[in-house]
């Protein structure tokens, strides 16, 4: 086999449709990954929870096809019908995760064939989508040799960026997801290998795209940039499946479904249950109020309730665009429509920080998602909701006389009094707590709870009146925004999920790769990466306390971190930064300011000096580590095994993430110093080894 240099200069004539291969190959393997988180946990129940393992499967998968560049045998010839046959058995059997765990609460059930355990489950999407992303991986492994390494680099990730800013067109478009696999397709095209193969990887890809299409079509799906979302009329006690994109102005009840399960209903205030109107009837004699605010407003609900209770305003915030699109058009009361109501589409906590107004009663009305605030990181989307901080601004924007209710189907007792306990320490005295066994739900017990200067007028001798119990539980915080769990620590199904993946990934990476990959050469790559997944997962956690969990601001935030190392890496073909100590001392004051300087320090106006100042904050050790990185990518041997290294390291980082659990998100900074620190001293062992040093 001829080594890497001399296959390179043997295609320097083909260089140009190698450059172009590599930026396709880059768009799609970032795209189809952004495709597959989107679309299995729209299909997997509860998947939605854990799309950041979907994310570890996608790049163990990609760093070790780059292990199988150098073979003869092309394995993209098999991605066709391996996507085909994972999309099919996904839609066939309608499997999801049995949610049933004490010590973490997952909210919203529904009936299923197969309902299997997160550790059983989570491994094999894990491995599934592993083999499809080798499969890539091998073709973008042969591709990195076709050009000078940080050349090829630099193209892989303006391709990825390609990818990015695609997937966000079609979900600020709203497309349906045969559209997305049609893209994917089109892609995949050009590096499948001619012969008679060839007709059958196309019907394959057909099969794909047609499937895709037909599930849309027949659940009626559509689209937001969160959920798959259907529409169910209640007409004579029969459910009737509605198109959500056509008027049906007859039913007094619908049921939004969102990624398959129950999420919300639109109903005619007479038929609407007790909790929307309890912040007006629990006084003597019903409360009035003249400014409200209704965060996770949904169809309309709350809104239609204010306003039969006579509120003068309501500003009704929800963060999916798609949700209010449907209250519009299809809640009985229409309370969109009237012009007391200001609809907000946007995050609550950037709500509630650039508006100065002051409410007589603000809602938390059932704002509890199905998906995570970012695939890095373990945050699901209404999290910074319902940390101390949060209850704080909440505290702020009440009149004197104001009321803060909170309510949902809590499922256990704990959940319950630890919010109580946040709430006490916030507003300075045990809230107000009412249950009611929920007719529809015989399992199920409601509570709401009532805080705030007015919920001391409340009646507590009418039934269902009281207080929580006290509480030890740890509060949520910005740092360690986890209500739901218990307590820190990995919890159980977490743990045995990352330990057969992990498992798994020592098994297959001893099965494909050669000694070289695991040789002194890449140490340096590996360790790198994952510091890299670690500063991105708190980079990104913070961009959305600082601007909001949007997806749209996740995007961004992700496109942003690649320019930053496209950034770097045009500066290290630029210069050459012989002398790496001064970076590495760079580095290390980044990362040392990052861990000193508090978030809050970020909170300034106006916003472009705050984006400004998260930038050269947040962004700095990514910016000055991927200039080393660069450096040292420069001049390596074998491209591909350095990149598969790296990749296989932000592996490892993803799963180490998890230790936020433990720690919060703050001290993850230290996790990323002792990686790059492992990094810094493995290239000293490789330089001394070879006789040089680090300048």
């Amino acid at each position: 086999m001829n080594p890497p240099g001399a296959a390179r200069r043997g295609r320097v004539s083909k260089f140009g449709s190698d450059r172009a291969r590599l930026l396709t190959i880059s768009f799609l393997i970032l795209f189809l990954e952004l495709a597959c988180i989107r679309w299995l946990s729209a299909y997997i129940l509860y998947l939605g929870y854990f799309t950041n393992f979907v994310l570890l499967g996608a790049l163990l998968g990609i760093g070790a096809g780059t292990l199988l560049s150098q073979r003869p045998t092309r394995w993209v010839r098999w991605l066709p019908a391996l996507l085909y046959s994972l999309i099919v058995l996904v839609l066939v059997t309608r499997v999801q995760l049995d949610p049933t765990f004490e010590e973490v609460i997952y909210f919203t059930s529904t009936a299923s064939l197969i309902r299997l355990p997160a550790w059983v489950l989570l491994p094999l999407v894990f491995i599934s989508v592993c083999s499809i992303f080798t499969l890539l991986g091998q073709e973008l492994g042969r591709l990195l040799l076709t050009a000078r390494p940080l050349q090829a680099y630099s193209l892989n990730i303006l391709g990825s960026l390609g990818g990015i800013a695609a997937f966000t067109l079609m979900s600020v478009l709203s497309l349906p997801s045969w559209v997305w696999f049609l893209i994917a397709a089109l892609a995949v095209v050009p590096f499948l290998p001619g012969g008679r193969s060839f007709r059958l990887n196309l019907a394959f890809l057909l099969g794909l795209v047609l499937a895709v299409a037909a599930s849309d079509f027949a659940f009626r799906n559509l689209w937001s940039p969160y959920y798959r979302l259907g529409l169910a009329a209640m007409e004579q006690g029969q459910v009737v499946r509605v198109d959500p994109r056509e008027g049906r102005p007859s039913a007094d009840r619908y049921v939004l479904v969102a990624n398959g399960a129950s999420h919300q209903e639109f109903t005619s205030l007479p038929r609407s249950k007790l909790f929307y109107q309890l912040p007006y009837v629990a006084f003597e004699p019903p409360a009035s109020y003249d400014e409200v605010l209704v965060v996770g407003a949904g169809g309309g609900n709350d809104v239609a309730a204010a306003l039969a209770h006579g509120v003068a305003h309501v500003d009704a915030v929800e963060i999916d665009p798609q949700i209010v699109a449907l209250g519009r058009r299809f809640h009985p009361e229409h309370p969109y429509d009237d012009p007391r109501v200001t609809i907000h589409v946007d995050d609550a906590r950037s709500f509630l920080e650039k508006t100065d107004r002051q409410y007589d009663l603000i809602v938390f009305a059932l704002p509890d998602s199905l998906v995570l605030a970012s695939n890095l990181s373990g945050v699901r989307l209404e999290s910074f909701l319902f940390t101390r901080e949060s209850f704080q601004s909440v505290q702020g924007h009440l009149k004197p006389d104001g009321l803060f209710v909170l309510y949902n189907y809590f499922r256990y007792d704990w959940l319950v009094d630890k919010l109580g306990a946040m709430l006490e320490q916030v507003f300075g005295e045990r809230p107000i707590y009412h249950s009611y066994a929920d007719p529809d739900s015989q399992q199920l017990v409601f509570a709401t709870l009532l805080a705030g200067p007015r919920a001391r007028q409340v009646d507590r001798n009418q039934p269902g009146f009281g207080f929580p119990a006290v509480s030890a539980a740890p509060p949520a915080t910005d740092n360690w925004p986890f209500l739901y769990v218990r307590g820190p620590g990995l919890p159980a199904h977490y743990t045995a999920s990352l330990g057969l993946i992990l498992a798994f990934s020592f098994l297959y990476l001893r099965r494909l790769s050669s000694r070289s990959l695991f040789g002194r050469e890449n140490w340096p790559y590996f360790f790198m990466g994952a510091a890299f997944m670690l500063l991105e997962a708190k980079s990104i956690v913070q961009f959305l306390l600082l601007f909001g969990s949007t997806w749209l601001v996740n995007s961004l935030v992700f496109f942003g971190i690649l320019l930053v190392v496209l950034l770097a890496n045009g500066l290290a073909a630029r210069f050459a930064f012989a002398d790496l100590r001064p970076l590495y001392l760079l580095l290390a004051a980044a990362l040392a300011a990052n861990f000193l300087l508090p978030l809050d320090r970020l909170l300034i106006e106006p916003r472009i000096l705050r984006y400004l100042a998260a930038l050269a904050l947040l962004f700095s050790p990514i910016f000055f580590a991927n200039l080393i990185y660069s450096r040292l990518f420069r001049d390596t041997p074998q491209a591909n095994l350095a990149f598969g290294a790296n990749l296989l390291g932000t592996m490892l980082g993803g799963s180490m993430e998890y230790v936020a659990l433990y720690v919060g998100y703050h001290d993850l900074i230290l996790l990323a110093a002792i990686l790059y620190g492992l990094a810094f001293f493995s290239l000293r062992r490789r330089l001394s080894a070879h006789g040089g040093r680090l300048r």
